[in-house]
């Protein structure tokens, strides 16, 4: 091969086209466009158009002998001799000024693209600060990484996969290369192509999106990677310090197991007092917690921030208080996950209470099924707010508490009704840090509700039916469900799961005997029997137990009763009577 299969066109909507854009971006001066690993120089004649000098480097190839015959300025370099490169730069450059420099489609032929950057952005740094704009492949496309799911690393002659490519650039190690050369991002033009070069074959199942499992993939694709149809990385760079390594350690840095998002309006501190009780006495300490005050006052914000300096030095130097004044109800939970440093995410409301073992219980599932959404049991308890003496505004308990949430997850009954309150939960920060989920912000309701089943369709879910937590229901008092309407709760509802039923989901072991269930109970007793209606049947059933004990122990007293003892001559003789007049 001689390099003519990377005589490419330029087009404004392609990778030189864009380019040219990032440069023109950068309002530059007069001077010398110096264009790295030039090959053909498909930018050149766009570069004078912008009223600069275009001078192209590369190794001796039929590019540079054709960008010659143009008429345009080209030099011979070698970016493996790292060593004598400065020099080399500075003498193409002949003491003229440096306008901007480019490096397209270069950096994945080449083993030493760290040191090429870095000796870049000393010698722009000592020329006016000179602009860089880098092009190299995106390797973490979505059609190399669906084809690669099925074994398949399709080498070509030229694109993603090209065979001459010695490295293979994805976003994060570009931005590693970039930093710790000196270099800043200032502008950023990607190309994007929904279907790559690697789209084939077209009936690839795995590939093709209008297949089951393809329209899947596609889905948990878009989520989790914003760069799924980027073809090529287009970026502007001006020098700046040098920042961490090139080849950055994935070694893992210490976490919390836990981080507990607790968000608060400061409108009921004494109830955020026993929530914060709670904590301090936890059996597993392994956690960090994140007070959220939304939307608060000064004077509320800083009797919230009491309430936390005031907590015991141990857990006070695991906790932070970031205010939030802005979005809706949800919005705090969002900003509580952005600044979560635990592995897993857990909801703590200012008015429920969790028990001595409920971080425990969690780590204890994540063990044993490391990755999936973590539910436990809570109880439900009616509180009321009411006023003491001296017009202390407090809260007290209105009810016994009731086992209302079944002992374990059920995801086709929770495709009906939430049985599982926040704080009966832990969602794994994968989730939202690697699929790219959240918390619905145009949700005033049920926001919880629907990023359960979100999360569960993906990740599933591990359950333990210990009652680690009391989830309290204001029977008195402002809540959601006083705030907001029936009709609000009810449209909210169709839509998350109009949502749902867009896309194509995953379903845990067991779930065809479980519609199997369903299907047959439907046909049995005209409607499917949920957790909620097995619950109400096991009730009765008990009930009626409860009552049959309570006949045959009173018939017992009465049989073992000296009246009964006494008037058994006279129900002998009754009885005879009875059988004489029916004979």
């Amino acid at each position: 091969m001689n390099g003519e299969q990377y005589e490419f066109t330029y087009t404004d909507t392609g990778v030189y086209g864009h380019v040219v854009s990032l440069l023109k971006s950068q309002h530059l001066g007069e001077g010398v466009h110096l264009d790295l690993g030039c090959g053909f120089g498909a930018i050149a004649q766009h570069v004078r158009d912008m009223g600069l000098t275009y001078v192209g480097a590369d190794l001796a190839s039929p590019g540079r002998e054709a960008l010659t015959k143009r008429g345009f300025e080209s030099h011979d370099i070698d970016l493996l001799d790292t060593e004598s490169l400065y020099e080399r730069l500075t003498e193409i450059l002949g003491g003229r000024p440096l306008a901007s420099m480019s490096v397209i489609d270069t950096l994945e032929h080449i083993t030493t693209g760290p040191e090429v950057l870095s000796v870049l952005a000393e010698f722009a740094r000592g020329l006016s600060g000179a602009p860089l704009v880098v092009s190299v492949p995106n390797v973490s496309h979505r059609d190399v990484a669906l084809k690669l799911l099925v074994g398949r690393w399709d080498y070509t002659e030229t694109g993603l996969l090209d065979r001459t490519h010695v490295v293979h650039h994805t976003e994060s190690l570009l931005d590693s290369w970039m930093t710790a050369a000196g270099w800043r991002e200032v502008g950023a033009l990607d190309v994007r192509f929904a279907n790559s070069d690697q789209y084939f074959p077209t009936d690839l199942v795995a590939l093709n999106p209008s297949t089951l499992v393809g329209q899947a993939l596609h889905t948990i694709s878009e989520r989790a990677n914003a760069n799924a149809t980027v073809n090529q990385f287009v970026r502007a760079y001006l020098p700046g310090a040098a920042r961490g390594q090139a080849w950055p350690s994935w070694a893992r840095t210490p976490a919390p197991f836990l981080s507990v998002i607790m968000r608060t309006q400061g409108k009921r501190l004494e109830t955020m007092r026993d929530a914060l009780l709670c904590l301090l006495g936890q059996s597993d300490q392994d956690f960090e917690l994140i007070v959220l005050p939304h939307k608060v006052t000064y004077e509320v914000q800083v009797k919230v921030e009491r309430l936390v300096s005031d907590l015991p030095e141990a857990l006070r130097e695991r906790c932070r208080v970031l205010p939030v004044d802005h979005g809706g109800r949800t919005r705090p939970l969002n900003v509580g996950v952005q600044a979560a440093h635990g592995d897993y995410v857990a909801i703590l409301d200012d008015d429920d209470l969790v028990l001595g073992h409920w971080v425990e219980t969690f780590r204890r599932l994540a063990e044993a099924k490391p990755g999936r959404v973590l539910r436990c049991v809570a109880v439900e308890q009616d509180v009321a707010e009411t006023t003491w003496a001296g017009d202390l505004v407090a809260h007290r308990t209105v009810s016994a508490v009731r086992k209302r949430f079944p002992s374990r997850f059920d995801l086709f009954a929770h495709l009906t009704e939430n049985f599982s309150p926040p704080v009966s939960l832990a969602f794994p920060v994968s989730v939202f840090r690697d699929l790219g989920l959240s918390f619905d912000e145009d949700l005033n309701v049920l926001e919880d509700w629907d990023l359960l089943l979100r999360s569960a369709l993906v990740c599933g879910v591990a359950d333990d039916p210990q009652v680690t937590s009391v989830y309290r229901r204001w029977a008195v008092g402002e809540a959601s469900h006083t705030l907001h309407s029936r009709e609000e709760w009810k449209a909210t509802e169709d839509a998350i799961i109009h949502r749902l039923d867009r896309h194509v989901h995953l379903l845990p072991p067991g779930s065809v005997s479980a519609i199997r269930r369903r299907s047959q109970s439907t046909a049995l007793i005209g409607e499917p029997a949920s957790p909620q209606l097995i619950d109400k049947y096991e009730r009765d059933v008990a009930e009626l137990r409860q009552a049959l004990l309570t006949i045959e122990r009173e018939l017992h007293e009465v049989r073992v009763s000296r009246s009964w003892r006494i008037t058994r001559p006279m129900r002998a003789v009754t009885g005879a009577l009875r059988r004489n007049g029916r004979s």
